[in-house]
């Protein structure tokens, strides 16, 4: 349940930034008649209050998750997006992306043992390895050994797109904690 007000539809707003929510809507929702944000998408619902901000974080959350080099791997990217989301405590992004995950090959079972994920036979090695790290990001605590394995796995230029999507889905799994509980 939304600690604030989501702005799904233009009309839902309180006023006093049509020119915004208009580019905002038109956007997001080309030649819909009535635009509106999904359950899954409360975060730009809820950002919509101010719809300039809703519009940059929905075209960076395009290019990081679907443009990136690295967040190709979708079924890891997914992997490092839930994990971030059980570590902030964010119970409803990680409930919200649940489709998207199996959509991306992540099983329930997996996602049922990420918190466990240590103990668990479901996670192949470069799984292992991205939960390790977006553990390890989300709590500041990455360490030399740890980035040296992912560079010797996705290179630097992926270790660098992989901690941008953990870092900015970070960002997500706080503003939703913080505003959807």
């Amino acid at each position: 349940m939304a600690r604030i007000t989501p702005i799904a539809a233009p009309e839902d707003h309180p006023g006093g930034a049509e020119a915004e929510l208009a580019a905002l809507f038109d956007a997001l929702f080309p030649g819909e008649d009535k635009p509106r944000f999904d359950d899954a998408h409360a975060g730009l619902a809820i950002a919509a209050h101010h719809p300039g901000l809703a519009l940059k974080l929905a075209r960076l959350s395009g290019f990081i998750a679907g443009e990136l080099p690295w967040s190709q791997q979708k079924g890891l990217r997914e992997l490092a997006i839930q994990t971030v989301n059980l570590a902030v405590g964010s119970a409803y992004s990680f409930a919200a992306r649940r489709r998207t995950a199996h959509a991306c090959g992540v099983s329930d079972a997996q996602l049922t043992a990420l918190a466990d994920w240590r103990d668990s036979a479901l996670f192949d090695p470069d799984q292992c390895l991205v939960i390790e790290y977006a553990e390890a990001a989300a709590a500041g605590t990455v360490t030399d050994a740890l980035s040296a394995r992912m560079v010797a796995r996705f290179g630097e230029k992926g270790t660098v797109e992989a901690t941008a999507l953990i870092a900015f889905w970070g960002f997500w799994a706080m503003f939703l904690a913080a505003t959807c509980g």
